[in-house]
Parts: structure tokens; sequence; C-alpha cells
């Protein structure tokens, strides 16, 4: 267990979910100014969950055109730049490359015109060009190439993150579990006693329904499993890039293991690996990688990434509730929007005049559907 503060009875802020976007969150506000948070988590350790079981992938040029939200992915990639310039991360350049299917080769010119009119540089790569980009891949077709996209290591960020945090006065609370919210005076009831604050923030993934549930709003967030592999480190640019194939995609660290999976599993909150999708994915990796094919990943887990109905995130007031604030729903994109989020809900908070919401992923939309007795 990592260490763990003692739970004031007050505080500024209180944020429950210490997953990166608890730690991006509490990081733009320490910087605003505010000293006195304190973050809530019922697991042992920070980015205990999705947030510590993921790929992170900061690919904003593949994803640009999923966001909805003109010109959101740049802001994105340059919140991640001030947060990279600060804190160690191991960002990993060398682009995604997307295999593109035959049946999806008629939508390839419009995506590219798109996402180039996003801000996003993106190009066609014929099979023929893949070797020059990506040696060890084998396909026979084309792929879509992301030239500036790449990887972190997501936990180094978050230790990274924790340390700057509690140097600047923010406690942290583990194993805490939530058990009442009072909105009248906000009050945070847990297993570790109460604490009041006239803010408080939800970052907590896929049980964050379960959290608004005490508020009478349940935003349609549900888990989606991932499973992921990871082999013992390989020298540097054995993988030069994130390859993203139909079912998973495979990268390589900058410390050096690789990965491989990113299975979609619609099991609830069900944690047991399945062998066959681990078994599915080391298949899939050494069709593709026919010279990597004795690389052992001896290593496996999974994460619950928090899916979100209309596949956009939550982040903003909660209806009906006075500073009572979610972050939630971002599914594979946590890491990559986190540092955003934090910035946009401590812009909010602090009533920056400067500040523009964005409509699309606005709590609001999902409605209070019952109200208290």
């Amino acid at each position: 267990m990592q260490d763990s503060d003692t739970l004031p009875k007050t505080a500024d802020v209180v944020i429950i979910g210490a997953g990166m976007l608890g730690l991006c969150c509490a990081c733009s506000l320490t910087k605003k100014g505010i000293r006195s948070i304190v973050i809530l988590d019922r697991a042992t350790i920070i980015c205990g969950e999705a947030s510590g079981a993921n790929a992170g992938g900061l690919w904003f040029g593949h994803e640009c055109l999923t966001l909805g939200v003109p010109g959101i992915a740049q802001r994105a990639r340059e919140s991640h730049q001030r947060l990279q310039e600060e804190f160690d991360c191991d960002f990993k350049a060398g682009g995604v490359l997307e295999l593109i299917p035959d049946s999806e080769q008629s939508y390839v010119p419009h995506r590219l015109e798109q996402t180039r009119q996003a801000g996003m540089e993106a190009s066609l790569v014929q099979a023929s060009e893949l070797p020059g980009i990506e040696p060890m891949l084998a396909y026979d077709g084309s792929a879509l190439y992301f030239p500036q996209d790449g990887t972190i290591h997501p936990l180094k960020l978050a230790v990274a993150l924790t340390q700057y945090l509690r140097e600047n006065g923010v406690r942290f609370c583990l194993q805490t579990n939530v058990q009442r919210l009072e909105q009248d005076s906000i009050r945070v009831t847990s297993n570790q006693g109460s604490i009041e604050a006239p803010t408080l923030i939800l970052t907590a993934g896929a049980w964050t329904p379960l959290l608004t549930a005490l508020l009478h709003w349940e935003p349609p967030i549900r888990p989606i499993r991932g499973t992921l592999l990871a082999s013992a480190s390989l020298p540097d640019n054995t993988l030069k890039t994130v390859v993203i194939d139909s079912k998973y995609y495979y990268w390589q660290l900058a410390c050096g293991p690789l990965g491989a999976g990113g299975s979609l599993e619609d099991v609830g909150f069900e944690e047991e690996i399945d062998d066959k999708i681990a078994a599915s994915i080391r298949s899939d990796f050494q069709k593709r990688f026919p010279a990597l094919s004795n690389t052992g990943f001896d290593c496996r887990w999974s994460g619950f990434r928090p899916y979100c109905e209309d596949s956009y995130p939550v982040i903003g007031k909660i209806p009906r509730q006075e500073n009572i604030y979610v972050a939630a729903g971002h599914f594979r994109r946590g890491v990559m929007l986190a540092p955003l989020t934090g910035e946009m809900l401590a812009s909010e908070i602090q009533g920056d005049r400067d500040w523009e919401p964005i409509m699309a992923f606005r709590p609001e939309r999902f409605p209070v559907l019952s109200e208290p007795c």
C-alpha cells in the first residue's frame, strides 16, 4: 500500500478517484492557487484501476475525429505538451499505424481530409512502404499513418504528479470507501470518517455512476474490460510505432517491454482474465510480427475503461447540484484527455471568464431521473 494520509475534517476541494483524471484535476487546481485538496480512493495505490492498466496512448491524430468537437484534439495535445515539459512520463514518439482492411478503403480519402482539417498530420501508406516505417510488421495492405502520435508510461507520469501534489499540500486518503454524499453542505462519509468541503469532484472512472446515484443522477457509463499483455524488456525500437489492428494494438514502452492487447469485453466488473482472449492476443501478435513470434508475454492484466453510451466524456457540474462536478466516461482516451479535462474543470470551478464549456461533454445532456424522497 502506498502512503496514505489521515482523512481531515475539512478541505477546500475533495476529489473522489485517484486516477489520472483526479491527479490532473488536482494539479490544475493547485496551479490556480488552491492548496487544501484531498483525494480519496478505495484502492490501496494511486492509479490502481484503468489509469494504471492502459497503454498510455497519446493518439491525438488517430482519435481526433471520434471526439466530435472541432479543435479539441489540438487543445488536448497542447495540454499534454505542457505537462510533459514539467513531469517525466517516458514519452515515446514514432507515430501510429492503423491497418486498413479492404472493406474500409473507400472511407480513407474522407478521413484523411477531415483529419488534416482538424490540424493533424496523416497519410496513407501503401504495403510496399510499411517496412520503412515499421520493419517488423507483416502486412500486405495499406495503413493510415499518424506521425505525431505516441505513447507515455502512465504510471511514471502518475508518480511524478503525485510527488508534485504532495509537495504542494494535497492529501491522499487511500482505502477510503465512500458510503454517503450529502449535497446541502457537501459532506462525504466513508469508512475512514467524514469530510466537508465547498467543492466536490467525482473522477471514479467506471464506478462513477455508483457515486452519482447517491445524488439521484446516473450517467450511462459502464465498464468495458480490456486485457493487455507485456513482455520482458527488449532492445529499444524493436517496435518503432504503435500498430493498431482490427482487434488489438501493439506498442513498445520507452523502457523496453512490448505491449499487446486492448480487447473490448462487455462483462461488467468481472476481473478474471479470459485465457481465450489472452491466447488470441498472442496469436494475432505472432501473425503481425512473425520475426518476434518467440517473444514471451509473461505479464498480463486487465482494466475497466469507463464507456459512455454516446462515446463522449462527461465533464462539468452535475445537474441540479451546486459545486459538485464530474469527470468520467473517457473510455480509451482518459490519459490522453486528462490534462485538458483538469484545466477545464479548474477553470469552471474558479469562474474563469475566458472558459467556455464544450457542450458535447456537458453532464446535463443526461437528465436527472429521480428525485430524493
